[in-house]
């Protein structure tokens, strides 16, 4: 009888139990890069288990593989929190991204298709619509869309990993620039000739474009830092 009920079930698939613990981590892991949550933001289960619409578990989950991954720290009442960078770090990541995102679009280049420049200038129009239109959500999401399309063409799987976990610390911190209309016609520059370095398959050049962009970015960030002072966790 058990025979006859796996033979009738052979066209069903397994479910995994942790797919929608999975869904909320990749939500959340996306939105803390793209520079949606503020540094030292609190992030309890049970705000974003209610803004989500699933219960508290799969948050739960979700929110102690982003601990482990430092993406958040324990805060204020033992509740998770988006960390807080001082100077130090920030130079400090700031190096560590010049060297891999650097050799990432360097190994990218010569898989760069057509296809990917058109979405990359895509990518482009949509960030500088959103900041004539002063929608900081529209140009960091576009602005972690761009540079993910290109790390993501290089082969292997270990350098974009590496990649992310610097943009998880670095993210939150994006948006305190993101109204600065010097700095983002200075990224979007930056960009602009990175896109025209890949058209032409120069990785060298494409690699310098994101030098200029990360130096530039952590520069203006500084400032920032120096000017309103955050304590670490």
């Amino acid at each position: 009888m058990a025979n006859r009920a796996v033979a009738e079930a052979e066209g069903l698939e397994t479910v995994e139990r942790n797919t929608l613990q999975e869904q909320i981590y990749r939500q959340l892991r996306n939105s803390i890069m793209s520079g949606f949550f503020k540094p030292g933001q609190p992030l309890s289960t049970r705000a974003v288990a209610e803004a989500v619409g699933v219960s508290v578990m799969p948050v739960r989950d979700a929110l102690r593989r982003l601990e482990v991954e430092n993406a958040l720290v324990v805060g204020h009442n033992r509740t998770l929190e988006v960390p807080r960078l001082t100077g130090e770090t920030l130079r400090e990541i700031c190096q560590m991204r010049i060297a891999l995102e650097g050799l990432a679009v360097e190994r990218s280049a010569p898989m760069i298709r057509p296809a990917d420049i058109h979405l990359l200038e895509s990518l482009c129009t949509t960030m500088e619509e959103g900041i004539r239109a002063g929608d900081s959500d529209a140009y960091l999401q576009a602005n972690w869309a761009f540079h993910s399309q290109i790390y993501r063409r290089a082969p292997g799987d270990i350098l974009m990993s590496a990649i992310e976990s610097l943009w998880l610390r670095m993210g939150p911190y994006f948006r305190m620039v993101a109204s600065d209309r010097g700095h983002l016609e200075n990224a979007m520059a930056a960009h602009r000739d990175i896109v025209r370095a890949l058209a032409r398959a120069d990785s060298i050049a494409a690699r310098r474009g994101v030098a200029a962009d990360i130096e530039s970015a952590t520069a203006d960030l500084a400032d920032r830092l120096e000017s309103m002072p955050i304590a670490t966790s």
